[in-house]
């Protein structure tokens, strides 16, 4: 099987099995396809700040991890090369929220990726924009 015609699902279930932040915080892949990621965390008294929300460190993880997944997708070694994240609403202990990425360009070793944070409501908790670049190599060769 060439390398790039392994699933992205496949792709991105080795990615987050050899994560240990992702595993510690317990995020979960819902969906996965090339280019776009939906993922998920509930948030733990663990994970709050000194105000008592669910710390901003803990909410771009979430969404970098899903951009960095979406990135990856393509079974191309991808990095990120810059991250924006804009906090628009705080999430507090025992809140759900959802990750879902957005590829918006690629081109050459560069990639584009937007993604929305909500919460269990559906309210949107967090943007974030990501500029991914390859760096070569492949996640899973061929068989």
């Amino acid at each position: 099987m060439p390398a790039r015609d392994v699933s992205a699902a496949a792709i991105i279930e080795r990615l987050a099995e050899i994560s240990p932040v992702a595993k510690h915080w317990d995020m979960q892949v819902l969906e996965a396809e090339q280019g776009m990621v939906h993922m998920a965390m509930t948030v733990r008294a663990d994970m709050t700040n000194t105000q008592g929300n669910c710390h901003g460190g803990v909410i771009f993880s979430l969404a970098d991890f899903c951009f960095g997944f979406a990135a990856n997708s393509y079974n191309d070694r991808a990095v990120a090369a810059s991250c924006d994240i804009k906090f628009l609403k705080p999430a507090a202990v025992g809140d759900r929220l959802f990750a879902k990425t957005a590829e918006i360009w690629k081109q050459g070793r560069s990639g584009l990726y937007d993604v929305t944070v909500t919460n269990q409501d559906g309210e949107t908790i967090a943007v974030l924009r990501g500029h991914s670049r390859l760096v070569g190599g492949r996640h899973i060769e061929g068989r």
